[in-house]
């Protein structure tokens, strides 16, 4: 499995690095044309999308075909082709088993589209281990028991990882005399820790995960590649792009901080409580709600994960339940800011309300679970007390030799003399002379 269980000595929570797959699949839409009967036999078929190339099979690609062409270069690159727009396709029923056979892999799966999903895999150590390596080329691998070619592409980070997969994509198919490609023929490549810029530096500018106006003029500023804009300081980005300047100078120095968001198959954590009698004041209901806060969070900080979609569900003596749902801005695995949320539903569900509430059960949920990212360390955990100690004395001698002695003093700590404590009544922002 990607993932480490506590028999292993690690949870979730306690992962240092999170590394990112991101697979695509090839074919699936061809594939789907076929079985729906729309291609007649031995004839290669293209997928066009927005008037150029989505997919295609196989043959197709042999023959020289690209990804983003439009339909006339189809015509001269594989004349009997036949053209099938992408709104004709179902895939679902044909993705779905693949969907499955990832999130047997990793809880933490997030398809962007039916052909390319994005894994999270948390791993203990900084490097790609062997058994990890093995994994992702086994789902690499089965594509061919579905009748798809897929890549996939291992980086630190989503930027990184989607970069990856694409440039192994562009290095694996058949490409016309005279274009350079981008990859190394492998199905899988992966970017190891620490060589990321070195990585994106060669890549073509329209790697950049930015719209599709930004990316055209980022081509009329001159640039081609990746490295090339992020030599350009963040200042002059920011002058150049205004808001959008800042995460252009970010992207080409592959920083990107989101996270996998998992969206497949769609978890959630419930916690109902039945009432003895109905429920007519806003007080008990609010006091059962944060009773049922506390299991989910124990879960959630049990596995190391977080939530980022809480709902509410009061049922009915008579008449239907009143449901409400919020997603918060980030992942959440303290029970303060999901009972903040569930209180701010609940107000609201009760406002819609037409006389006094007649509840008889309540149910907390939460979804869009995932793994938390890296927390600070809990300074008071005697397990780690000498690791602790030398945190403290680093960071007091920082303070000692960034500021005055009035201001930070290392040593026992002293009572403020009497004139002290006059002058903070006239200087509220006056720091007392004590120990650290």
């Amino acid at each position: 499995m990607f993932y480490t269980s506590r028999r292993q000595n690690h949870s979730w929570g306690e992962c240092r690095m999170q590394w990112v797959c991101s697979i695509e699949i090839q074919g699936v839409y061809a594939a789907a044309a076929r079985a729906a009967g729309l291609v007649p036999e031995g004839r290669p078929v293209v997928v066009m999308r927005e008037g150029r190339v989505f997919d295609g099979c196989r043959d197709a690609f042999a023959a020289g075909l690209l990804v983003g062409s439009p339909a006339h270069q189809v015509l001269r690159d594989v004349p009997r082709a036949v053209q099938i727009d992408h709104g004709d396709l179902s895939v679902l029923d044909w993705i779905r088993p693949w969907w499955d056979r990832c999130a047997s892999q990793t809880p933490y799966v997030e398809p962007l589209e039916p052909h390319q999903l994005l894994l999270g895999l948390p791993t203990p150590d900084s490097s790609v281990s062997r058994a990890l390596k093995a994994e992702v080329n086994q789902l690499v691998e089965a594509a061919a028991a579905f009748g798809f070619v897929a890549f996939a592409g291992v980086g630190s980070s989503r930027l990184i990882a989607r970069a990856a997969c694409q440039a192994a994509r562009e290095g694996y198919l058949i490409r016309r005399p005279g274009m350079k490609p981008t990859g190394n023929g492998e199905r899988l490549q992966i970017v190891p820790l620490g060589e990321e810029a070195h990585f994106l530096a060669p890549l073509p500018i329209h790697y950049l995960p930015v719209p599709h106006d930004l990316r055209r003029r980022l081509l009329r500023l001159g640039l081609t590649s990746i490295g090339e804009a992020a030599r350009v300081p963040e200042g002059e980005w920011v002058r150049q792009l205004g808001p959008q300047g800042r995460q252009v100078a970010l992207l080409s120095r592959g920083i990107d901080h989101e996270q996998v968001r998992p969206a497949y198959p769609p978890r959630r954590l419930t916690r109902r409580i039945e009432f003895g009698t109905e429920l007519r004041e806003r007080d008990l209901l609010e006091q059962h709600l944060n009773r049922a806060v506390q299991p989910l969070v124990r879960q959630l900080e049990s596995r190391g994960e977080g939530a980022q979609l809480v709902s509410l569900v009061l049922e009915r003596s008579q008449g239907a339940a009143l449901h409400g749902e919020r997603t918060l801005a980030k992942l959440q695995q303290a029970a303060y800011p999901i009972q903040q949320a569930l209180q701010i539903l609940l107000d609201q569900v009760l406002a819609g309300l037409e006389g006094e509430p007649d509840v008889t059960a309540l149910t907390a949920e939460v979804g869009l679970i995932g793994p938390m990212p890296w927390q600070q360390m809990d300074l008071w955990d005697d397990r780690i007390r000498r690791e602790r100690q030398e945190r403290l004395e680093r960071a007091l001698s920082l303070l000692h030799e960034r500021f005055p002695g009035r201001v930070v003093s290392i040593g026992p700590r002293t009572e403020s003399t009497w004139r002290e404590q006059m002058l903070q009544f006239a200087d509220p922002y006056r720091w007392p002379t004590r120990g650290a």
